[in-house]
């Protein structure tokens, strides 16, 4: 546990350099990788060395280093990849998490201690971050299934999927409804991938792009309501706003649907307790219990009608806009 940021580190050099893409035609020794990224041979050879004592790359008698499967997963052409999931935890989550002390000894999110926003503002100014931060965020969602395409959208005609980053959710869900129509609404630098993509999976004609601030307002009229990996970004205060725009703007009789984590009470292991140290220090949100979400969507204007437990750690959250 004490020295896994080295390790942390060291995978996210490789993911930024992309060794694992100069390996794809056979192995290659540190001088030759060195060349080709250019960086300083002796330097890269150690953390090849330790990376492949971990089982990320291979290292035969002559000093050559290959790919292993796991060293597939920095292919940045994988369906699996964890590329840029590398690159953005070694990058400014990496920074963040250095100061948590700071943030336990304040409330300050560490984060915003560090640059002097908050990570979405730091986004917006930064192109490059926001498109690693957008690949991360697709990786995600791809290794671990979406969950949401598989929900019966039976009896619904229109989902607006708020936060929804370049459209893979609601892409998945408008290939597996072909019935259906929807909006994805997000912050311009997190639609900037948009167009493209919803080209590229066959929904562009049933899609909407709209761009905006949840915290302002979210498109109206839609009977099926998406927030995925969303509401965990915000303390509680912030999180409801965003849930009480999305009551004024679903239609009568709608649902909405949260892919989150629910953390159990007691001390099961999770991956969302974990994640939860991430909101913490990067965003200042919270991964929440059963009741805690119970508690949120009802002071809201919501009431949890069931939650949907999948295989991966993030759980479907379905809840109904209650009575006015």
């Amino acid at each position: 546990m004490l020295v896994g940021f080295r390790t942390t580190q060291a995978l996210y050099v490789a993911a930024k350099l992309g060794i694992a893409d100069h390996l794809v035609s056979g192995p290659l020794d540190s001088n030759e990788l060195a060349r080709r990224v250019r960086v300083h041979p002796r330097a890269l050879f150690r953390v090849m060395r330790a990376l492949a004592a971990l089982g990320v790359f291979t290292q035969d008698s002559s000093g050559r280093f290959g790919l292993t499967a796991i060293g597939e997963l920095l292919r940045t052409d994988s369906h699996e990849s964890l590329r840029y999931s590398a690159i953005a935890i070694g990058e400014e989550q990496y920074r963040a998490a250095g100061e948590l002390f700071h943030t336990v000894r304040t409330g300050e999110t560490a984060f915003n201690h560090l640059y002097g926003k908050g990570h979405f503002e730091y986004l917006a100014e930064h192109p490059e971050a926001s498109k690693i931060f957008n690949a991360y965020m697709s990786e995600g969602l791809r290794r671990y299934g979406n969950r949401m395409e598989s929900y019966d959208f039976k009896d619904r005609h229109f989902v607006v999927d708020v936060g929804g980053g370049r459209g893979d959710l609601i892409a998945s869900v408008l290939r597996a409804n072909p019935a259906l129509e929807g909006i994805l609404y997000d912050l311009p630098q997190g639609v900037a991938e948009a167009a493209d993509y919803l080209e590229s999976q066959g929904v562009a004609n049933r899609c909407q792009i709209m761009t905006g601030s949840a915290f302002d307002s979210i498109p109206a009229g839609g009977d099926a309501y998406v927030m995925s990996r969303v509401l965990h970004d915000w303390p509680d205060e912030k999180a409801a706003v965003l849930l009480s725009n999305c009551r004024k703007a679903i239609a009568k009789g709608g649902t909405l649907l949260i892919r989150e984590n629910v953390l159990p009470e007691d001390d099961t292991p999770s991956m969302g307790k974990q994640l939860d140290l991430t909101m913490l220090y990067m965003l200042g949100g919270a991964e929440r219990t059963e009741a805690e979400w119970r508690n949120l969507l009802q002071a809201s204007g919501f009431s949890l009608t069931r939650i949907l437990k999948t295989k991966s750690p993030f759980d479907i959250i379905e809840a109904a806009p209650s009575e006015l």
